[in-house]
């Protein structure tokens, strides 16, 4: 398995509380699992302080403009190596 950075950006990084994340993980797509479960572990420490807290939604793929090393990766199957470091960044919208 490698072991790789990912760091959350935008609306992905205000929702789920999460900034920065150490992972390990053989391909792009395994990294939203550990994620995920990091995501949960922040959300049930804040909601000892804030029973009313909203649990935030789970990541997915689909969910994030994924970069890996500053390139941008369109495929969840793609080998991750060591020292990889992943940007998940909310896609941007407008109004």
């Amino acid at each position: 398995m490698a072991k790789v950075t990912v760091k959350l950006f935008g609306v992905l990084r205000v929702d789920t509380g999460l900034a920065t994340s150490e992972v390990s993980a053989n391909k792009l797509g395994d990294i939203f699992k550990f994620v995920n479960d990091e995501i949960t572990e922040i959300y049930e420490e804040r909601l000892k302080d804030d029973p009313s807290l909203e649990r935030p939604d789970s990541i997915s793929f689909s969910d994030a403009i994924v970069y890996i090393n500053g390139k941008r990766c369109p495929r969840k199957g793609r080998k991750l190596s060591d020292g990889d470091e992943i940007w998940l960044m909310s896609p941007a919208s407008g109004g």
